[in-house]
């Protein structure tokens, strides 16, 4: 597991740019949309890995977070920071307290399981924190490659 950050040790991050999502059948491609466009001139590997991993954790949100009334979004952002990119997937919460980030190991043959291991590999750090309101954010920076 990587070692979380809490929000007193954010590092600087500018440019933020946000979408919040109705949670449906078309949630995950729409925060795909979204994020492409938002690094248009991102460097290719940067953009690749980035749609993967909001990808992997919009589908957590949608596949585990706890639906219902006043439920039924989640917010993508996305910041620049020197030299990393920070995605952060944000939802309403979940039962637990506190959040974790822990990727499971899972055999070949399981068909599910692997999104929070493809976000550790793909990113320089990534964790999560619960927001005063108690939402949940799950968060990635992803080293900024030069064209």
């Amino acid at each position: 597991m990587r070692a979380e950050i809490t929000s007193t040790e954010l590092p600087d991050i500018v440019l933020w740019r946000d979408t919040t999502l109705h949670r449906n059948n078309k949630t995950s491609w729409q925060a795909r949309q979204a994020t492409g466009l938002w690094l248009t001139d991102s460097h290719p590997s940067v953009r690749s890995d980035a749609l993967q991993i909001v990808s992997e954790l919009v589908a957590n949100v949608i596949q585990h977070v706890p639906g219902g009334r006043r439920r039924d979004w989640v917010k993508v952002r996305l910041g620049f920071g020197d030299g990393f990119v920070r995605l952060e997937v944000i939802d309403p919460g979940a039962p637990e307290p506190e959040p974790c980030f822990v990727p499971r190991q899972v055999s070949l043959m399981e068909e599910s399981g692997r999104g929070l291991g493809i976000v550790a590999r793909l990113s320089a750090k990534c964790g999560t924190h619960a927001t005063e309101e108690g939402y949940r954010v799950v968060w990635a920076d992803i080293a900024a490659s030069m064209p």
